[in-house]
């Protein structure tokens, strides 16, 4: 669920990060465009280059905070595609319209005082429809593509905020388990361990395969009070569940657990249980 505050953040972040990509853009398409004027003979070109480039990423960049609202109201998730697709189909087309219209008015303005002549599409106003229409289309879903990675990355950071305040006051670990959200007690979690970009975590109850780090899971015990005890880069243990150590001839060793389940410890981190 999305807020207001979560909303202006993802807006706020995601057009910075569009602006800056843009002024990228602009330099790197307009200076290669002086380029090849360059070479075909046309000194000078590098000053129009990087006025047409500008024209057509400021405008952009202006419906940049249009997109986002009709994209708040027209989410383009997986879920509701069949519902935003329409919506932005329409969306995109009216993008591309309004960036034509803009960018050539504003050369119309520019041209004159700048080089001297009218700015002019000599005749070819279909072809420029078309050829701008394939890019703004681009652009637009690039806009869509941004937004939604902004969407997600500040979700998960407040998810994150939300999960350490409930550990903190509650001594709940928020865990998430599919489309699930799982709250569980800090003192039922025994062990956990790695398991890519997951954890399987272990309880007095049994398992759960959780999309959360070892790291990320070892602080959340730490906010509730658990003690949680790195034994492996792949492994912790709570150190209150710990009932034995078993060295090994090799330095490592093997933590037992008060279920009785065997934990291996590396020698980098056995000096960490006996803190």
């Amino acid at each position: 669920m999305t807020t207001p505050d979560l909303e202006h953040r993802v807006l706020r972040h995601a057009f910075a990060f569009f602006a800056i990509a843009s002024v990228g853009f602009w330099l790197v398409n307009g200076l290669s465009a002086a380029e090849e004027w360059r070479r075909a003979g046309e000194t000078g070109g590098w000053v129009r280059a990087l006025v047409l480039e500008g024209t057509s990423n400021l405008t952009i960049l202006a419906l940049f905070v249009p997109v986002a609202l009709l994209e708040r109201r027209a989410p383009a998730t997986l879920d509701s595609w069949r519902t935003s697709l329409p919506i932005h189909l329409l969306g995109g087309t009216v993008f591309s319209l309004v960036h034509i219209a803009a960018m050539n008015a504003m050369r119309a303005v520019l041209w004159p005082f700048l080089f001297g002549w009218q700015y002019g599409l000599d005749g070819q106003l279909w072809g420029e429809l078309v050829y701008e229409y394939r890019k703004d289309v681009l652009s637009y879903a690039l806009i869509l593509a941004i937004l939604a990675v902004f969407r997600a990355r500040e979700e998960a950071v407040q998810q994150a905020r939300a999960a350490r305040r409930d550990a903190r006051a509650e001594n709940i670990i928020t865990l998430r388990c599919g489309g699930r959200e799982l709250r569980l007690p800090a003192g039922e979690i025994l062990s956990a361990a790695a398991a890519g970009n997951y954890a399987e975590i272990r309880t007095r109850a049994g398992s759960h395969l959780a999309r959360i780090t070892l790291t990320e899971l070892e602080r959340l015990l730490n906010e509730a009070g658990r003690d949680p005890v790195r034994v492996h880069r792949s492994h912790l243990v709570a150190r209150q569940a710990v009932r034995e150590i078993i060295p090994a001839a090799d330095g490592d060793a093997e933590a037992v657990l008060e279920d009785g389940a065997c934990i291996p410890v590396s020698r980098r981190f056995r000096d960490r249980l006996k803190g």
